[in-house]
């Protein structure tokens, strides 16, 4: 069989399961979206109790996030550690997307290493981090938080700069080395270049995803320093307001600007290419 028929055959399997996996896609859609549906609604309530739908229209809830010191300081807390924690995945990512496309050979055995994260399990994690953060005296600071965030987000910064790394002609290299270029002013003048949308994009969801994890927030954050993902779930499990609808429409409100953000890079990045 050629590889003309093989790919009609695929073409033809492909249709034939599409209302399966349309239908998939719009039930876990529905999944995902009827819990916003709801939270959002109810967080412009007039009442004093979260209920759908809301009782009557207010701003009473979002004005009380933004005037309490505690919301605030742990949403600060939050970008901050956030931001530096991508930083570093995306920087450790890309070194790593940078270096394994330079030793091929090796390339497939130490690739999966980055990956490892995915499966640590958390828990597990953070109870080793605290151990460690101990004897080192930065028990009661943000650094292990930091750290661990980081390692989580390792994969996704540096699955994104490999996937453009890999769109790459090796032709690049080659040709700046033969007029003499180094192998560093080779990647700092042909290859980062050419991986910027990549690397802002590996930032941006490196960044979205560690803004919303809460198992290692809830182990590893100091007193009066909780991060907002840790302070919600804290105050969800005590009591259940209003007010917690509205930080939770903040937070999907800021999920949404980095999924436009990400999208917009990637747009840009293929009429780039096309150009």
């Amino acid at each position: 069989m050629s590889a003309t028929d093989l790919e009609s055959n695929l073409r033809r399997g492909m249709r034939r399961q599409r209302p399966w996996l349309v239908g998939a896609g719009l039930l876990i859609t529905v999944y995902l979206v009827v819990p916003m549906l709801i939270v959002v609604p109810a967080s412009f309530t007039s009442g004093s109790f979260l209920q759908v739908p809301p009782d009557g229209f207010s701003w009473r809830w979002y004005r009380a996030v933004f005037d309490g010191d505690d919301w605030t300081r742990a949403f600060a807390s939050s970008v901050r550690v956030s931001a530096t924690a991508a930083t570093a995945a995306i920087a450790v990512g890309t070194l790593a997307a940078l270096g394994l496309a330079r030793v091929r050979r090796f390339g497939r055995v130490l690739r999966p290493v980055f990956f490892l994260p995915m499966v640590l399990p958390y828990i597990v994690f953070a109870l080793g981090l605290g151990q460690v953060a101990i004897p080192l005296g930065v028990d009661d600071t943000l650094w292990p938080l930091l750290a661990g965030q980081a390692v989580l987000c390792l994969p996704i910064a540096f699955l994104t700069v490999a996937g453009g790394m890999s769109k790459i002609d090796p032709a690049y290299a080659r040709a700046a080395s033969s007029m003499g270029a180094s192998w560093w002013r080779t990647v700092w003048k042909v290859e980062l270049p050419l991986l910027r949308r990549n690397i802002l994009t590996g930032w941006l969801l490196a960044f979205a995803f560690g803004f919303d994890e809460v198992v290692l927030a809830l182990f590893l954050s100091p007193p009066g320093r909780e991060t907002l993902p840790a302070k919600l779930y804290t105050e969800a499990s005590q009591n259940v307001s209003p007010l917690l609808a509205s930080v939770s429409g903040l937070v999907v409100a800021l999920t949404v600007l980095v999924a436009l953000a990400v999208l917009v890079t990637r747009r840009v990045s293929a009429g780039g290419s096309r150009s």
